[in-house]
């Protein structure tokens, strides 16, 4: 009987290693199934080797080419090969123009497949499999969108050099796909800009008649995405298109791409043009570097086992670009000016209290501000983990992700009080006055230091200070190991007042020595804590609505009621003994909403907008579109209830009765997006202007033209300022930095 088992267990193994070579088992996701294949049946050693992703879409439904249009995001894979192999870009066939209302993008519907180049190395051993793996990401949208993400395998044999294999079953789609490639020509050009059109002149031999042809600019931002008109006279074909609304003139020369799509037919061809005054060598091949909405990168990426360039960074909309070392000169600057933002200064008090213990000693001051430092690093590392690999899963997540969780926010506001009260004195959390972290551990200070600098870290999450925008959106383009660097450089500088005051003797000695003057400091600290949970309730208002906040003030009572009842126990002798189990069944009924609360949150109507009047708008892409479409001046604002810089910037520059006289008088709209909850929309909008998180304010010139993009930290003259250029439709700089 055994050996029957064994004999039937190896044909099982031998059928599927024979299925398995060409064809990956489809994945069926949301409105898309996926399917990685192969064009050959054994991937040959020594070459390039054509596998594909086949994406088949359900009716109506589209995923998106490199340039994505009006909206939407390119494809994205990531590969995880044998060392020494290399996977090439994305060889993106021809897409299709594709209308929703006002929106034109470019993609592909039905069924597409999109072909990768893998290089096997010469020395790779014949007659081995070899797994191939691909982590790929989409965003499938018909009027709505959604992003999705894929693991999904390939084992291939190897052959020898020389080889040919025979052809798979999926060698139809693939060859169809390569087919569809645009093939470079050398075309001449001629570019002739007047007013709002762009007209392109092509020359040379083998034009393609102009019926059934359209055209497509790779990189975004130089043709709007609306339909072209093309024509021959004279031995030319000539392309006239709308000049984007966010035109810029390009500095390097631009690839245009002409599709004919007759009888079933899709031919394909790709043309360098030179914009005038334009310097640099022409493209060659469909790897925008430049972004935008587009993919911002040739679309793939090898990972893990084998080297491969990273993606690159998409277009700065006029920022000047940062280096890595400058990105970590920015955080650590950004996070040394968080010290002063008002969301960070509970935990300061409290940390306050435990250097005014260390100050006159100093081996004891020194392990705390390392504790410190550390927990400070854990926590943003922490953070930008979790961030990269929601990012990298399809989620459209920014700086600040944290806090738009509900269940989280409610989280804080019990921390903020449970933490008020002990240094009211209503319980001890701990022996050391300062000792946050004592309820998380029995250990000493250091212990203490640490887990305050992880609460710091959160705690100092919703704020966004000058130079941290430029720095995290640089750190959300880049590698893995370059971001992480980036955000580590946040937390130090963060830490660094602490680290400071605690290895500097000079310093330690202008602090009071301990006394009974801590005591009534300490009590004076709770405030800010019960200041920051009344703050955080509010952000959970606007995020769920009142009556599933309601349940969370219930539980907040509750919390509060097990406290006292712990503490009363802890200050009388010999307690009795039914009091621990009767105060940690009143801790869990205090939890019981923070459990349900994801069912009970429901997103409050959105009366902001009609309670705002006739001063601002609620942002969407299509309202702004619309906007700039009409050439009228815009004033973007990108905020957040837990943003309180973004609090701050509307009650020193926003809210006057000057700001509103100077929109009205400008003729300008005002749009408002609100980024309390995740908002992918919003998301991407940020991303354009390559920030993580907000705030973010952007003014649009009257007549088109460049955005520019205000500090993050506003003045009322400042903003009085580019309103008024924008009323006049004066040029502006494209990009104002966040002042030192």
């Amino acid at each position: 009987m055994r050996s029957c088992l064994r004999v039937l267990l190896t044909l099982c193994g031998l059928v599927t290693t024979a299925a398995g070579p060409a064809l990956a088992t489809p994945l069926r996701s949301e409105h898309l199934t996926v399917e990685l294949v192969a064009q050959k049946q054994a991937l040959v050693a020594g070459r390039d080797n054509w596998l594909g992703l086949r994406l088949n879409h359900e009716t109506h439904w589209h995923t998106y080419w490199t340039n994505a249009g009006d909206s939407g995001l390119a494809t994205r894979l990531e590969w995880t090969l044998p060392p020494g192999w290399q996977a090439g870009p994305i060889a993106w066939p021809a897409p299709e123009r594709l209308q929703l209302g006002e929106l034109f993008n470019f993609g592909y519907s039905g069924e597409a497949l999109l072909p990768v180049a893998i290089n096997v190395p010469a020395d790779a051993r014949p007659g081995s499999n070899a797994t191939v793996t691909v982590q790929a990401h989409w965003l499938v949208c018909r009027e709505e969108c959604i992003p999705g993400q894929a693991r999904l395998d390939l084992q291939l044999p190897v052959v020898a050099t020389g080889s040919e294999p025979a052809d798979s079953a999926a060698a139809v789609l693939v060859n169809a796909a390569l087919a569809q490639r645009p093939q470079p020509v050398s075309w001449a050009t001629e570019v002739v800009a007047t007013g709002e059109q762009i007209g392109i002149r092509l020359r040379g031999d083998g034009l393609p008649a102009p019926d059934a042809l359209d055209a497509f600019a790779v990189q975004p931002q130089i043709l709007a995405n609306t339909p072209v008109r093309i024509a021959a006279a004279d031995g030319a074909l000539s392309v006239t298109a709308a000049r984007s609304d966010y035109f810029a003139p390009p500095t390097a020369p631009f690839d245009l791409v002409l599709v004919r799509r007759k009888a079933g037919d899709v031919r394909a061809w790709q043309v360098s043009v030179a914009w005038p005054g334009a310097s640099g060598a022409p493209g060659t091949s469909i790897q925008p570097g430049d972004g935008g909405s587009g993919s911002g990168n040739s679309g793939t990426r090898t990972t893990a086992l084998s080297a491969g360039a990273a993606a690159a960074p998409p277009a700065s909309t006029g920022e000047d670009a940062v280096g890595l070392l400058a990105a970590v000169l920015l955080a650590l600057a950004g996070g040394l000016v968080l010290n002063l933002m008002p969301c960070v200064f509970p935990v300061l008090s409290l940390k306050a209290l435990t250097l005014a213990e260390t100050a006159h000693a100093p081996a004891a001051a020194r392990r705390e501000g390392l504790a410190y430092l550390a927990g400070a690093v854990t926590g943003f590392l922490s953070l930008a983990a979790v961030l990269l690999a929601l990012r990298g899963a399809g989620s459209q997540l920014g700086w600040g992700f944290q806090l738009q969780s509900p269940t989280l926010v409610a989280v804080l506001a019990y921390l903020m009080v449970a933490m008020g009260l002990s240094l009211s004195g209503a319980f001890v959390i701990g022996a050391r006055l300062g000792g946050v972290g004592q309820s998380l551990t029995d250990g000493g200070g250091a212990r203490s230091a640490f887990f305050t600098g992880l609460l710091a870290c959160v705690v100092a999450s919703p704020c966004s200070a000058p130079f941290m925008g430029t720095a995290l959106g640089f750190a959300l383009t880049q590698p893995a190991a370059a971001a992480l660097l980036v955000f580590a450089a946040l937390g130090a500088g963060l830490a660094l007042p602490i680290v400071v005051l605690s290895f500097v003797p000079v310093l330690a000695r202008w602090l009071p020595r301990p006394g009974a003057w801590m005591d009534a400091f300490k009590q004076l600290m709770a405030w800010p804590l019960y200041l920051t949970a009344v703050w955080l309730i509010w952000v959970l208002m606007r995020q769920i609505g009142a009556d599933a906040t309601a349940f969370v003030l219930i539980g907040l009572v509750v919390l509060i009621a097990a406290l006292l009842f712990h503490g009363r126990g802890q200050w009388q002798a010999g307690a009795a003994a039914w009091r621990r189990p009767a105060g940690a069944a009143l801790l869990l009924l205090a939890l019981a909403p923070l459990i349900v609360l994801p069912q009970l949150a429901a997103k409050p109507a959105a009366a902001d907008a009609q309670a705002a009047g006739e001063l601002w708008q609620a942002w969407t892409p299509q309202r702004l579109d619309a906007l700039r479409r009409d050439g009228e001046p815009v004033f973007v604002n990108m905020t957040a209830a837990w943003c309180i810089s973004c609090l701050a910037n509307e009650k020193v520059a926003l809210s006057s009765d000057a700001f509103a006289e100077r929109l009205r008088g400008g003729g300008i709209h005002y749009l408002k997006g609100d980024w309390t909850s995740q908002d992918a929309a919003i998301t991407r909008y940020l991303a354009e202007f390559a920030r993580s998180g907000v705030p973010l304010y952007v003014v649009y010139p009257r007549g088109g033209g460049t955005p520019e993009v205000l500090p993050q930290l506003l003045t009322p003259g400042l903003v009085d300022a580019a309103l008024t250029r924008a009323a006049a439709g004066a040029s502006s700089p494209p990009v104002t930095r966040s002042p030192p």
